[in-house]
């Protein structure tokens, strides 16, 4: 972003040519941090060691709750403390710091990794819901995410709620677009490489209240489907729960 383009000043040496200023409002700088962040979260890092005026504009809850943040969740290595999956050795805090920022922000992004992370490698399905809860219904992903954990856990009756609040507020269940979020839960998932240990095999329940019930092709689709992806939209969402469950 240019604030002048005569001059050619971006946001960038606008706000750090202004922490020194004190007539430029801590809300104006706050604003124009908040368009970098937006765009992507490395923009910030010049201004957070510009001085202490700059780190406490960057770490205003406005500025770090929409910040876009994808690129630093690509890899969980890169958010997780130690650097990796099951950190051992000297514990180096990486971007550990910054991550936590933008949870307590409730960045969507941020809250839907953590809850990610808490689920596979601390084997807390209550605290993943808990996270993941946050932004549900309103966001499309964090709801369905939410049904398949409740899914797995045989809180049925609350999957049946979450479903409705998705078909509701979201997209039919039968969707490709449905499909596509599921597929991309799995993708997610993966990342964070999972146990593979079935532990919730024996608790998995679908549900049927609130307008939801078993698709009556799902156990057909899933025998002679062969590979996974081959089962139709309308019980998609039953195999990949079951993925999910067998994954963790």
């Amino acid at each position: 972003m240019v604030i002048n383009g005569r001059n050619n000043l971006t946001s960038l040496d606008y706000l750090i040519s202004n922490m020194v200023n004190s007539t430029i409002s801590d809300d104006l700088l706050a604003k124009i941090a908040k368009k970098m962040a937006d765009n992507c979260w490395l923009d910030l890092k010049p201004l957070l060691r510009s001085g202490t005026r700059g780190r406490d504009i960057v770490y205003r809850p406005d500025v770090l709750k929409d910040a876009n943040i994808f690129s630093l969740c690509g890899v969980p290595d890169d958010f997780q403390l130690g650097g990796g999956h099951y950190p051992s050795g000297p514990q180096l805090e990486g971007n550990r710091p910054f991550f936590k920022r933008c949870l307590l922000a409730n960045n969507p992004t941020t809250v839907y990794n953590e809850s990610l992370r808490v689920l596979i490698h601390k084997s807390d399905i209550n605290g993943a819901i808990k996270l993941m809860q946050r932004h549900a219904p309103v966001r499309a992903d964090a709801t369905i995410a939410c049904a398949i954990i409740f899914i797995c856990s045989r809180y049925d009756y609350m999957a049946g709620l979450f479903l409705q609040l998705y078909t509701r507020n979201h997209h039919p269940l039968d969707s490709d677009i449905t499909r596509d979020l599921c597929e991309g839960f799995l993708e997610e998932i993966k990342k964070f490489n999972p146990p593979y240990n079935n532990t919730y095999g024996y608790s998995f329940c679908y549900p049927s209240s609130h307008g939801i019930k078993m698709p009556p092709c799902a156990y057909h689709c899933y025998m002679v489907s062969g590979a996974f992806k081959n089962v139709c939209n309308k019980c998609y969402l039953w195999p990949c729960a079951r993925r999910v469950s067998q994954m963790l």
